[in-house]
């Protein structure tokens, strides 16, 4: 497919880049591998439908799961509900990783550059196999034909930049046609009506939907400075993909080896320690080698591979960018937290964003934006006592006051947070005090009879005496509720009631199970 420019002035208003980028995307590549290496069956008509599983979630389905309705992020029973006969097979991120050089060699043998992104696709340089070959789309057919030979099939994106090419693809996949070129300098024009969900599962979306932005368009509208104060530089990046202005580039060295690390063990390794002895040195030249180049990375996706088979894979983050003890540190904790099974025998270090040194060196009076000197204090504490002993808040969704404040190790991204609305969420201004977890209180009539929300919303009691967490009995001054709330998730119905003491204290409190517990208290 490709998007007809309309009147010649207008596709003439800005400036075409000098390098065009061109995305394919083989569909489905987690479950096109598994076929081919048999832990799923042959698919087709007359083939099971099949979905690769990790953590008891589906990660990719072909397209007779997703016409019985199992979609990627399902729940393995609800896909299985939905499609009695799916197939079912392990995720291998190492085994996809290796099968889809394959790919890109065979991409590399009809254009110039070329480099994985991951998920099954590639992003390739078009300057010089449109002036090979004449045209984008013969091009494109040409690494099409490439493609043929290995017997897969993608859809195509071309555009100004990667991250509106990626979404060109997608756009071709699901119309069926197989590409869709983005006219230069047109990228903004066909990025505007797209949900700023396309950006990432971050934070940033949600936040955007709450501020009533919800379209790539309006968000590339709103001022730099806005952004960076509230957003920082991560929302400055986002702003850019938004305007079409993305500023990632491909790689001329082909399959990139010197930046990425693989490590084998032979024999696995047992312990925590023996990897940090292990990686310390090899992260230590991994990170020298990219500095060599004038480059930092500041996110950087953590594979590891367990003697069984099983496997973890993680996207770290951090403010600024990933030092050598960043990444070991990263390393341990990530084999803490997960569940191989067996000793570990590879573990890989995949940069998902490299950025040039010059980017995040100290400015003319210093300081680049982060304080230096609070990053290093935070990240010695997490080092002697943990990564889960450093927290960071951030605004999240829910209707309890707990879930409105999401805590966060330092260095993380925040985990995505479904947009709203939330019926039942106390409205602002909120309790400056909230409960992890909700304190049990005693709430009693004037006969000492404990009150039930029914009768409190029946008018048939009213509370009078009050027996806040760790203190004494106070009288009741004012009430106000029962609110019910609702919650589908877990079946259950829980009522929020707020009041004041006699010592001047308002509180929320909540009725759950059969108990009154305080979930927040206005300081």
């Amino acid at each position: 497919m490709t998007i007809e420019t309309g009147e010649r002035e207008a596709a003439t208003r800005s400036r075409p880049r000098e390098t065009r980028v061109g995305v394919l995307r083989v569909p489905d590549w987690p479950v096109v591998v598994a076929r081919r290496t048999g832990a799923l069956p042959a698919g087709g008509e007359a083939g099971a439908p099949g979905a690769v599983v990790h953590a008891l979630r589906v990660v990719a389905c072909d397209a007779g799961a997703r016409a019985d309705g199992v979609r990627a992020g399902m729940r393995v029973r609800d896909a299985q509900a939905a499609s009695p006969m799916l197939a079912l097979a392990p995720a291998d991120p190492v085994g996809e990783a290796l099968a889809f050089e394959q790919v890109v060699r065979a991409v590399l043998a009809v254009v110039p550059a070329a480099q994985s992104i991951g998920d099954g696709g590639l992003a390739f340089r078009m300057r010089g196999a449109t002036r090979f070959y004449g045209s984008e789309p013969r091009a494109v057919g040409a690494v099409r034909d490439a493609l043929a030979g290995l017997g897969l099939t993608a859809a195509f994106g071309v555009a100004d930049d990667r991250f509106t090419a990626e979404l060109a693809a997608t756009a071709g996949a699901a119309a069926g046609a197989g590409e869709t070129i983005v006219p230069p300098g047109r990228s903004a024009e066909f990025l505007a009506p797209l949900p700023v969900g396309v950006l990432g599962d971050d934070e940033l979306p949600s936040m955007l939907h709450r501020l009533g932005v919800h379209t790539l368009g309006g968000f590339a509208r709103l001022p730099d400075a806005s952004i960076r104060d509230r957003f920082g530089q991560a929302g400055l990046v986002a702003l850019a993909r938004a305007r079409g202005l993305d500023d990632r580039r491909i790689d001329d060295a082909g399959l990139g080896e010197e930046r990425v690390l693989r490590l084998a063990f032979e024999p696995g390794l047992e312990g925590v320690a023996e990897l940090a002895l292990a990686v310390r040195e090899p992260v230590e030249r991994f990170v020298r080698q990219l500095a060599e180049q004038r480059l930092v990375c500041s996110e950087l996706r953590i594979v590891l591979r367990g003697e069984e088979g099983r496997v973890s894979e993680r996207l770290w983050r951090q403010p600024g960018f990933l030092r050598a003890g960043d990444i070991v540190d990263r390393m341990r904790w990530q084999l803490t937290e997960s569940d191989l099974g067996s000793a570990l025998v590879e573990v890989q270090a995949l940069p998902e964003r490299l950025d040039a040194a010059t980017e995040h060196m100290p400015g003319l009076w210093g300081g680049t934006g982060i304080d230096d000197r609070t990053r290093h204090a935070l990240e010695r504490l997490q080092s002697k006592l943990g990564r889960e002993a450093v927290l960071t808040a951030a605004t999240g969704g829910g209707r309890l006051l707990a879930e409105r404040g999401v805590l966060t190790p330092w260095g993380d991204a925040a985990p995505p947070q479904p947009a709203g609305p939330w019926p039942g969420a106390l409205p602002a201004p909120r309790p400056s005090v909230v409960f992890r977890p909700p304190l049990p209180v005693l709430l009693t009539d004037a006969a000492g009879a404990a009150v039930e929300p029914g009768a409190l919303d029946e008018r048939a009691a009213s509370p009078a005496v009050f027996s806040p967490p760790a203190a004494a009995r106070r009288r009741v001054v004012a009430w106000a509720g029962p609110w019910p709330i609702r919650r589908r998730e877990l079946g259950t119905t829980v009522h929020r009631l707020q009041l004041l003491d006699g010592e001047g204290e308002a509180w929320v409190l909540l009725h759950a199970d059969g108990a009154w517990v305080a979930e927040g208290r206005y300081a």
